[in-house]
């Protein structure tokens, strides 16, 4: 899909990215939502790959077609912007070959966390990836001008790797249009986690050593797609936890609607082989003035201001959790209803993603009086 919106506006723009919806996922949330907003501040122009209807990623041949097509296109017709904008390092390969004939457009790349750290795992396809990441690494400073990454974290994974230079533009949630009509938490009360089932996020670990910890009949709802065979079978087995699947936005407001608090019980990958980069699901709570409670690790820092749009408890620390539910199941409908008016307050403040377009515009003009187009 190739479009371009607002050609009065003076800085030409091409946003690159194989991760777009229908397909679901954060990276296509990014995509899709920074795009929304830089089409109100550039002159964009996309050249984009849809998933498929059922949300999962476009099938191979899709990918393949469009990195040829999207090759060709940069080649012939890259020189007339600006800037061009990757949105995420596995285009990196695009972004070297439009230096080749475009030396003095300024190209971005947008990295997200796992793209850095997916060489680390055992298999053929990490080593193949390892090698693509050093390759990348060697010939950064002459085809990518910045990269940006989601969260100070992923900030410091990139410059650890070796990539340069880089700048954190923490991520954002798509504001309601009008104030969430807030209600008591459904009896009998229930606690959500939204996510990939996979052990990184801590879903198992949590129903096991945390909500054993709490009153029946408060039990876990879960709101996800299974991916990891292992946590899927153990949250299946637990009689306190609800498999809900995966759930149209309608359904899971009203399941977010309804719960206690939403829950990120992450944990750190200790073989650094994957990462929470940011974690919308955050930011996507507290906008609705639900209470989250999450791990203090990784980029889930730059996505909950601590007491304000969330709670950050230690990681793996099963008191500590423990202690912060039975503290948010103890408000009264007053101290929910004060903390709900906070939370939406600092995230409309904080969190928009007209702020992310924002500062990526920032970064896109750092040096923009250098670039000839014509070249």
């Amino acid at each position: 899909m190739d479009q371009t919106t607002n050609p009065q506006l003076p800085l030409r723009v091409l946003f690159v990215s194989r991760k777009w919806p229908p397909a679901v996922g954060g990276m296509e949330t990014y995509s899709a939502e920074l795009c929304a907003e830089l089409s109100q501040l550039v002159t964009l122009s996309k050249r984009v790959l849809p998933g498929r209807a059922n949300g999962y990623p476009p099938h191979l041949g899709s990918l393949l077609y469009f990195i040829v097509s999207t090759a060709a296109s940069l080649l012939l017709r890259g020189g007339r912007y600006d800037v061009v904008h990757f949105g995420d390092l596995v285009l990196f390969p695009l972004a070297w070959l439009h230096a080749q004939r475009h030396r003095k457009a300024r190209r971005v790349i947008t990295v997200h966390g796992l793209d850095l750290l997916y060489g680390h795992r055992r298999g053929l396809g990490p080593a193949l990836y390892r090698r693509f990441l050093n390759w990348a690494c060697h010939r950064s400073s002459r085809a990518v001008d910045c990269y940006i990454a989601n969260s100070r974290n992923t900030a410091r994974i990139a410059q650890e790797t070796g990539l340069a230079p880089v700048t954190a533009v923490p991520l954002g949630v798509r504001l309601r249009h009008a104030p969430p009509r807030l209600s008591p938490p459904k009896e009998p009360a229930y606690i959500l986690f939204v996510g990939r089932l996979v052990p990184r996020k801590g879903a198992a670990w949590f129903a096991s050593q945390v909500l054993p910890q709490l009153p029946p009949p408060l039990t876990l709802h879960i709101v996800g797609k299974p991916w990891d065979q292992k946590e899927t079978s153990a949250l299946q087995a637990n009689p306190r936890v609800q498999l809900l699947g995966y759930l149209d936005q309608p359904g899971l407001d009203r399941e977010r609607a309804g719960c206690l608090a939403v829950v990120m019980p992450n944990r750190s990958s200790r073989d650094q082989t994957d990462v929470e980069g940011f974690g919308i699901a955050a930011l996507e709570a507290a906008r609705d003035g639900i209470p989250i409670i999450a791990s203090n690790i990784e980029g889930i820092t730059d996505a909950i201001v601590d007491g304000k749009t969330g709670f950050l408890v230690s990681e793996n620390d099963v008191s500590e959790w423990q202690q912060r539910i039975s503290a948010i199941q103890a408000w009264s409908p007053a101290h929910r209803a004060e903390y709900a008016e906070t939370a939406i307050a600092a995230v409309a403040a904080r969190y928009s993603w007209h702020r992310v377009a924002s500062e990526t515009v920032r970064v896109y003009q750092e040096d923009i009086a250098s670039i000839d187009v014509s070249a």
